[in-house]
This record gives C-alpha cells, sequence and structure tokens, in this order.
C-alpha cells in the first residue's frame, strides 16, 4: 500500500490571489463609504451653519421696530462663504403692521447652489 499521498501544508497561488481580490474588493467598499460619510458630514456642517446665520438674521430685526419697516429687501450681507439676505412683506392686508419675514442664506457647493431659509411673522 505504499501509494502517493498528497501534503497540502499551504496555500497554493490560486486560493492566495482569490483572496487578496475579496480583500480588495471589502477595503475599496469600506473606502467608498467612508469618503461618503465625510462628504454627508461636510454638506450637514454647510446647512447647519446656514441655518445659524438665519436665526442670527431674524434676530438682527426683533430689536428693531419691523412693523414700520418697507416692504422689500431689508438686508444682505456676506459671511464667511455664505450670501444672507432678509426680506420684508406685508403678506395680509387686513393687517398691515404684520410683516412677513424671510431670511435665505445661500452657499456654492460642488455640485451648484444651495440654501436654506427661515420665516417668521412680527
Amino acid at each position: 500500500m505504499g501509494g502517493l499521498r498528497a501534503s497540502r501544508a499551504g496555500f497554493t497561488l490560486v486560493e492566495i490571489l482569490i483572496a487578496a481580490v475579496i480583500l480588495a474588493i471589502l477595503l475599496i467598499g469600506i473606502g467608498f463609504f467612508f469618503a461618503n460619510m465625510i462628504t454627508q458630514s461636510d454638506v450637514m456642517d454647510d446647512r447647519t451653519r446656514a441655518l445659524e446665520l438665519c436665526q442670527q438674521g431674524l434676530e438682527n430685526l426683533r430689536t428693531q421696530n419691523v412693523s414700520s419697516l418697507p416692504d422689500g429687501q431689508a438686508s444682505e450681507d456676506t459671511v464667511e462663504k455664505y450670501q444672507r439676505e432678509v426680506l420684508i412683506s406685508t403678506p395680509y392686508s387686513q393687517y398691515p403692521n404684520a410683516k412677513l419675514v424671510t431670511c435665505r442664506v445661500g452657499w456654492d457647493t460642488p455640485d451648484g447652489v444651495d440654501s436654506v431659509s427661515l420665516s417668521t411673522i412680527y
């Protein structure tokens, strides 16, 4: 009974190559996931800062007599990379002292222009 006995002491080159390809696919997928998470985090940071600037723009008008301000654009300014504008209108003719105040903040992104706005009635 002296047959040949195959001894497998290690991995073959094909097995190592297949394992390396599978590992590379997994690592590329994980890399894309984290890159996307970083991009989305930057987008949310921009939106959060824009909302803060909107709130600040509306708060600045609280100290003024808004009902005496004329309709139209009240202010426009640039803060960091954001353009903020405050618009005042009288939406209800039966309430001439009630003013609709809208603060809009826009900024440039790699995909184009993005913006947020907040409105309130004073």
